[in-house]
C-alpha cells in the first residue's frame, strides 16, 4: 500500500493510499455485516479507518452509530494498537449549520463522546469536522493543543477547511510554539464537484486554487466522496444519472470524464471503479482515499487501486487536458 508519515516530536504514523469510511455504519444490530467489512479491509492492507461523531446522528437513535461499531470492533480483534482512527467533532448541528460548534466546551465534549463510543483514551487524528470564520484560529488552535497535550489526541486535522484558515492556523501554531494541522479532509475526486452541485455551502471541495496551495506545500489530503458517490462505476454500467443520487455530478465535463474512464477500463481491465482512486493516488502530493462500501466484493475491487499510480500522460487524459 502505498503510504505516507505523519510525524510530529511525540508520534508518527503512515497514512495509507486507501482509508475505509465509517460513514454507512448506521445500524447498531448488524455488526456481523460491518465487521466482516473491517476485517476484510485489514486483511487486504489497510490499517486507516475514518468516522465523526455526527454520523448517523440523521437517524433516529442514529447518534454515534458509527464510532460504536468501531469501538465494538477494535475491542472484539484486540487490535486498536494496529488501527489508525480517525474521528470528527466540532459540526453545527444539522437544523443550524450556520451556526458554528467550535467552544472549548463544544469541541471537548464531543471528543469525549468518541472516546468512550470508540472504548479508546486516544485519537490517532482528530478533525474538526467543519469550521467558523468568526472563531480566530488561534483560539482553536489553543483548544485543540490542549487535547493533544494531555495525549486525547496525537495529530490535529481539520475537515472543509479553506487553504486559507489551514495556513493562519498553521503560521498561529508556528508563533506560539503548537502543534499545527497535519492532515486536510475535503471532498475531491475525478469528478468535479462544488458546495452548489453537492448542495451544502459548508463544504470544501478540491479546485485550482485549492489544489495550488496543497501542491505548493506538499500537505497531504484525506478526500471523501473520491469514487462521487459512484458516479464513474455505476454510469459505467448503463445506469441512469437522473436516476441516481450521483446525478448532482453529471456534467457535461464529468461525463467526458467518465468516457476517459471507461477507455481506460477496456484497456487495462481495471474497474472503473478503480480508476478513481489510482487517480488520486496519482497526484503531486499525498491523497488518501476515504472510501465505503455496501458489499464486500466491493471492498475487494476497491483495495485493489492500493499501489495503482497513472503517470503525468494518463492524469492529463482523464483531467480531459488531452
Amino acid at each position: 500500500m502505498l503510504t505516507h508519515e505523519i510525524k510530529n516530536d511525540r508520534y508518527s504514523v503512515l497514512l495509507p493510499a486507501l482509508s475505509f469510511g465509517g460513514a454507512g455504519f448506521e445500524n447498531n444490530d448488524n455488526d456481523e455485516l460491518y465487521f466482516s467489512f473491517l476485517d476484510r479491509y485489514m486483511e487486504l492492507g489497510g490499517h486507516c479507518i475514518d468516522t465523526a461523531r455526527v454520523y448517523c446522528s440523521w437517524l433516529e437513535g442514529g447518534e454515534g452509530a458509527s464510532e460504536s461499531v468501531i469501538g465494538r470492533w477494535m475491542q472484539a480483534r484486540g487490535n486498536r494498537d494496529k488501527v489508525l482512527l480517525c474521528t470528527k467533532g466540532g459540526h453545527p448541528e444539522f437544523e443550524t449549520m450556520d451556526t458554528g460548534r467550535l467552544s472549548a466546551a463544544e469541541i471537548e465534549s464531543d471528543l469525549n463522546e468518541s472516546l468512550k463510543a470508540l472504548q479508546t483514551d486516544y485519537i490517532d487524528i482528530y478533525f474538526l469536522h467543519r469550521d467558523d470564520v468568526s472563531v480566530p484560529v488561534g483560539e482553536i488552535m489553543e483548544i485543540l493543543n490542549r487535547f493533544y497535550e494531555d495525549g486525547r489526541i496525537h495529530f490535529i486535522g481539520v475537515s472543509n477547511w479553506t487553504t486559507k484558515r489551514i495556513a493562519a492556523a498553521n503560521r498561529y501554531a508556528k508563533e506560539h510554539g503548537l502543534e499545527p494541522i497535519r492532515v486536510s479532509q475535503i471532498s475531491y475526486s475525478l469528478a468535479h464537484a462544488s458546495p452548489e452541485t453537492i448542495g451544502d455551502h459548508t463544504v470544501v471541495c478540491m479546485d485550482t486554487k485549492e489544489f495550488a496551495w496543497y501542491q505548493k506545500h506538499d500537505f497531504p489530503v484525506m478526500a471523501y466522496s473520491p469514487q462521487a458517490k459512484g458516479f464513474f462505476a455505476k454510469l459505467a454500467k448503463g445506469d441512469a444519472a437522473n436516476n441516481l443520487p450521483e446525478g448532482q455530478y453529471a456534467t457535461v465535463a464529468n461525463l467526458a470524464k467518465l468516457a476517459k474512464v471507461k477507455k481506460i477500463s477496456e484497456e487495462t481491465g481495471v474497474a472503473p471503479a478503480v480508476i478513481p482512486l489510482a487517480y488520486l493516488n496519482s497526484q503531486p502530493f499525498f491523497v488518501s482515499s476515504v472510501f465505503a462500501v455496501t458489499k464486500l466484493w466491493q471492498l475487494d475491487e476497491d483495495m485493489s487501486a492500493q499501489d495503482i499510480r497513472y503517470d503525468s500522460k494518463t492524469v492529463a487524459f482523464l483531467e480531459n487536458m488531452v
